[in-house]
């Protein structure tokens, strides 16, 4: 079918009768989906909504709609010979309608971009772990060595389907994310809602978006030497039913998989120097809150002060159109604006000590003021050009030396306290006495992930915040409370075996 004639089949959507065929189109998108493939006009009419006849007027204005509809492409009209009776019967025109393949696919197209259009963006925590139970299905896949073409197809269609919801739906909430703030015109009780919900909801994100980022990471990293092989198997069975198989069409599915599958790695590890988005989404929802309560101040200063910049001028505007004539408008405008005759012109000296002797008021007309006399080129050209003090070039190396310098040292530092951490070796909490501040501030956070991880009964096994330490505590039945001695005080408590080692680490032990 030629382009023109696709095109056909949305003519209806520029007519003034728009609203009316897609009225009708609906029918027929409904009769579908309960299994009817043919619709005769008075079934039709029957089926349209109260809205939608009254819209339509008449039932002969039915029959007008659905001749253009066939005529564009989007029906199509078989005779109906079902009930006839008499020869009369057979001679007059009745049809059976239904949608054509062009008309299907319109309709599919539309209903999808008002779906995107209408769609709020959110942020799917359950698609989190959904992505997190798919790549474990995945590694142990892997790991049992079995090949089963058909398994590892179906869960990484699953994981992709997952993770493009995930990754759009973000995108879409992040961008009319600044867009909810605006709500000025929306009552107090009504912000004040918004507010804790969203905080509510941005929280519950960010905390399963730090656990759920190592555990992909993790299973991202075990599945890097065999996922070549499992991508492969899902794209030939892609190509299973299709007609063409050759080695082209291979590649190319096999290209389209890998493509998908980097996307997906590329989301939650970055790509060499540049941050995951992973990364990127956990800081834009961050930022978000504290944009949330600049808004709620602003709120708060309007019910304080009962007016804003918006209020003044639309009751400036209110005064405009209540002055009884021109010369009291201008008189407000003047007032309102602060607005004066102009004496502002570059003018040379002569004009100058004219003006010093003889001054002028700032309501004297142009008229009656002597001329003033400006320089030449500003009469021809509207501007005088006068050079000035050449802009003084500041040179911040310094500064940029000294932030790399500290960088370095606090990077520095950060290794210096992970090396004290994560030896690897089980260690009671009051051996790490003596630790410096960088590393009891690590040693901290680590005991601060164990004890919202902890299980009663039982060693806890987690990572912290940034998915990076392996953390292995164990409380000691019967010892005493361990003591931890530091230049910042004292740290007292349950006696805890604890092994941190570096997540990658772990990962390489589990794999010999």
């Amino acid at each position: 079918m030629a382009e023109t004639e696709l095109n056909r089949v949305f003519a209806h959507l520029s007519t003034p009768n728009a609203v009316a065929y897609r009225a009708v189109l609906v029918v027929f998108v409904q009769a579908k989906e309960r299994f009817r493939l043919h619709l005769r006009p008075d079934e039709v009419w029957h089926e349209l909504s109260a809205p939608a006849r009254a819209l339509i007027g008449e039932r002969a204005t039915l029959d007008q709609l659905l001749v253009y509809l066939v005529e564009h492409g989007n029906l199509v009209a078989a005779a109906d010979t079902a009930e006839v009776r008499t020869v009369e019967d057979f001679y007059r025109a009745r049809f059976l309608f239904q949608s054509s393949r062009a008309g299907e696919a319109a309709e599919a197209a539309i209903a999808l971009f008002h779906e995107r259009l209408e769609a709020p963006g959110e942020l799917q925590t359950q698609a989190l772990g959904d992505i997190r139970r798919s790549l474990a299905a995945l590694v142990a896949h892997l790991a049992s060595g079995l090949e089963d073409p058909a398994l590892a197809h179906q869960t990484i269609s699953q994981l992709f389907q997952r993770f493009d919801g995930l990754a759009n739906q973000a995108r879409t909430f992040i961008a009319s994310l600044q867009r909810a703030f605006h709500l000025h015109a929306a009552p107090v009780a009504d912000f004040l809602a918004y507010k804790d919900h969203l905080l509510d909801y941005l929280e519950r994100f960010l905390a399963e978006l730090a656990i759920a980022t190592g555990e992909i990471v993790s299973a991202l990293t075990q599945l890097a030497p065999g996922i070549t092989a499992l991508l492969d198997q899902a794209a030939g069975r892609t190509l299973a039913d299709r007609l063409r198989q050759d080695g082209e069409a291979q590649r190319i599915e096999s290209e389209r998989w890998h493509r998908r599958w980097q996307g997906l790695r590329t989301w939650f590890i970055g790509d060499g120097d540049q941050a995951s988005q992973a990364a990127l989404l956990r800081r834009c929802t961050r930022a978000a809150i504290p944009d949330l309560l600049a808004a709620l101040g602003t709120l708060h200063d309007r019910r304080l002060q009962r007016a804003d910049r918006g209020a003044e001028l639309r009751e400036l505007a209110r005064w405009f159109a209540a002055a009884p004539d021109d010369d009291q408008a201008h008189a407000l405008y003047h007032a309102a604006f602060l607005l004066a005759p102009c004496r502002h012109l570059s003018i040379d000296q002569a004009t100058l000590d004219a003006a010093e002797d003889h001054p002028l008021p700032g309501s004297t007309s142009w008229l009656e003021a002597p001329p003033m006399r400006i320089h030449p080129r500003l009469r021809s050209s509207g501007r005088i050009h006068t050079p000035g003090v050449r802009a003084i070039v500041l040179d911040h190396g310094l500064e940029k030396l000294a932030l790399r310098r500290r960088l370095a040292e606090q990077a520095e530092a950060l290794r210096t306290a992970r090396a004290w951490i994560a030896s690897g070796r089980a260690s009671r909490l009051s051996d790490f006495s003596g630790l410096p501040d960088a590393s009891f501030r690590l040693l901290l956070d680590c005991l601060g992930a164990a004890l919202v991880h902890g299980q009663e009964g039982g060693p806890v096994h987690c990572l912290s915040e940034d998915g990076s330490l392996s953390i292995i505590a164990e409380l000691v039945p019967g010892s005493p409370a361990g003591v931890v001695e530091t230049p910042s005080g004292t740290l007292s408590g349950p006696d805890w075996l604890l092994t941190i080692s570096e997540s990658w680490q772990g990962e390489a032990e589990a794999a010999v």
